[in-house]
């Protein structure tokens, strides 16, 4: 645990986080961290008007939890200023890599200089790749968390276009965990996340009756991205149908036909017509007639004036036919070989692809959306505009496909394969772009899975409204839009909650968490039954690992809890600070809930 990683009751209200920056992300972290986590936000900005500083400034009056430092320049004596000392964390938000790597290397000079054993945690946004898988070399490992917002959304956006709901795939303690909206028959363990109906959600209720929310255990023996050996061979022959009719043009197709209709003729004269030198037999095996035919049109047979006069003509036909083939094959495969160059040169497609994802925009978030998909073994056709991005050139070194042109144009969708694909995820930059790319995909595909990026959260839940309309709670959406600055500030934010905090669940504006927590000996959950670590509303038990390393998921009501034992549990905000006092040995300012006899709930 990092060294300021103190438990969250025992930091209130006074736990403070600076933060740098004045753009939509920094807005919404912010928000994050007062709303979600209690945290108390010292927000750096430059003084004067641009960017979300006006946001930040009204949040500030409405909140006490946010307290702004305006400054003509951010520098690490306006960190000091700020309370760099006294700081649980530093998050460095700007979108200017090389000055967030140059104000994060000051801070660390200053902690040190200034005798702070206890280094604040760093969290910095970074774009640039390279640069951010060598940051630890520089920063070093302790309490520092260097993360792209590319990174943070792609795995949002492609859960919605697989039809997950998001966050997608949940991998904690060996197993698999996924959300459904319904039970969901296949799964090993479920539990209620949420409850609700159009007025809003009650979180971890005790009453599964309109539940909302299913928080699965997928089976230990299920295998996920296996596709079946008939799928696959389907989708081989798919593949080789299309592949044949990109190779050969039209005449190409019409020369190669006649020419295989002489063969056949050849080859039916050979089985039924004997030749009238008595001293060979040609009729009647099919091997012989098939090694014959072959030899012929290879011009390796010599000729007889003795055969019968129809054996001769064959002898002639197939002949010349079969010197007529080499060309058009030959033809055939250069024209293959030249098509494919011109397709990845001019970005068109270059061969067939069946129930694949469609993703619009290959800028930062795109391009590791592709990536994202493709580490699922998803085919993916990408699409952009522009040439020269420098996506175009990692989408294809993922495996994908890229094919330049407006997506918002049907025909571009159409040469996608739109009507066989299974979702289009639009990832342009702007919201007017990505809209009318989805509407065009419609246009083509009526019953297309959409999911699209919005910048404003407000604007995105309008249109996913609007666009899902007739559908219930519990049916799967269609369309779903999110604003990635929203979602990576969520992870963001996770970031600098307590290692007990895994996963972040959120339904629809409420947030549920999946945590670890230790049992010590003598607290309340200290030799107590496993049904005693739920309490409806609160918090609810998923597994518990024992000292020994063994995992007990979904224990009965009847598995006793020991100290030494980390439960796993899904948690309110409220809750996860409840499981923590219930898991805590007892001391002098910290007394437990009273034990309940049988049957009693505690409190």
């Amino acid at each position: 645990m990092h060294p300021r990683q103190a438990r969250l009751e025992d930091v209130r209200p006074d736990r403070r986080v600076i933060v740098v920056g004045d753009n939509g992300l920094t807005l919404r972290f912010i928000k994050n961290l007062i709303d979600n986590f209690a945290f108390h936000v010292i927000a750096v900005i430059p003084a004067g008007p641009g960017g979300q500083r006006d946001e930040i400034r009204h949040t500030a009056q409405e909140n006490r939890r946010l307290s702004v430092l305006e400054t003509p320049h951010v520098d690490a004596d306006t960190i000091r200023e700020a309370g760099l000392t006294d700081a649980y964390a530093v998050a460095l938000m700007d979108q200017d890599d090389v000055g967030n790597l140059h104000l994060a290397l000051q801070i660390r000079e200053m902690s040190h200089y200034l005798g702070d054993e206890t280094l604040p945690r760093l969290v910095i946004r970074m774009y640039n790749r390279g640069l951010r898988d060598h940051m630890q070399k520089l920063l070093g490992d302790d309490g520092v968390f260097v993360k792209s917002d590319a990174d943070m959304v792609a795995r949002t956006y492609a859960a919605a276009a697989l039809e997950q709901i998001p966050p997608g795939d949940i991998d904690i303690w060996g197993r698999r965990l996924y959300l459904a909206r319904a039970a969901d028959p296949r799964a090993q363990a479920q539990w209620v996340v949420a409850t609700g109906n159009e007025f809003g959600v009650d979180m971890l209720p005790d009453d599964a009756d309109e539940a909302v929310r299913l928080l699965c255990l997928e089976p230990e023996a299920a295998r996920r991205w296996v596709r079946p050996a008939a799928e696959k061979v389907a989708q081989w022959f798919r593949q080789s149908l299309h592949t044949l009719r990109r190779t050969f043009s039209k005449g190409l197709w019409v020369a190669a036909a006649a020419l295989m209709a002489v063969m056949l003729g050849g080859l039916t004269t050979l089985l039924t017509v004997n030749s009238l030198n008595a001293n060979r037999e040609v009729g009647g095996d099919f091997w012989d007639a098939l090694y014959m035919l072959a030899m012929m049109a290879a011009g390796g047979a010599d000729p007889d004036t003795t055969d019968h006069w129809e054996l001769r003509l064959t002898h002639v036909v197939v002949v010349v036919s079969g010197a007529l083939l080499i060309p058009v094959v030959t033809g055939a495969i250069v024209q293959a070989v030249v098509e494919r160059r011109y397709a990845l040169a001019e970005g068109r497609m270059v061969r067939a692809v069946r129930d694949h994802v469609i993703v619009v925009g290959l800028g930062n978030m795109g391009t590791r959306v592709v990536e994202t998909l493709r580490e699922r073994r998803v085919p993916v056709v990408a699409i952009e505009k522009d040439r020269d991005a420098i996506g175009v050139r990692a989408a294809r070194a993922a495996g994908a496909q890229v094919l330049l042109g407006d997506a918002s144009r049907p025909e571009t969708l159409q040469e996608a394969e739109v009507k066989y694909s299974r979702s289009l995820v639009a990832m342009a930059k702007q919201d007017s772009a990505n809209l009318e790319t989805a509407l065009s995909g419609l246009e083509c595909k009526p019953d297309l899975r959409t999911v699209m990026r919005i910048y404003n959260p407000e604007f995105a839940s309008l249109i996913r409204r609007n666009l899902n309309k007739g559908r219930s709670l519990h049916e799967a959406s269609q369309h779903s839009s999110y604003s990635a600055p929203q979602v990576a500030a969520g992870s963001f934010a996770r970031e600098l909650t307590d290692d007990e905090i895994l996963e972040t669940i959120p339904v629809r504006g409420q947030i549920a968490y999946i945590a670890e927590v230790t049992v010590e000996e003598g607290a309340w959950l200290d030799d107590v039954p496993a049904h005693r670590a739920t309490v409806p509303g609160s918090h609810r038990l998923l597994a518990v690992r024992r000292e020994t390393g063994g995992i007990r998921w979904n224990p009965d009501a009847g598995f006793q809890i020991a100290h030494g034992d980390t439960l796993l549990v899904l948690v309110t905000r409220k809750g996860l600070n409840e499981v923590r006092a219930y898991c805590r040995a007892p001391g002098p300012a910290a007394a437990g809930p009273r034990r309940t006899g049988a049957g009693e709930r505690a409190v």
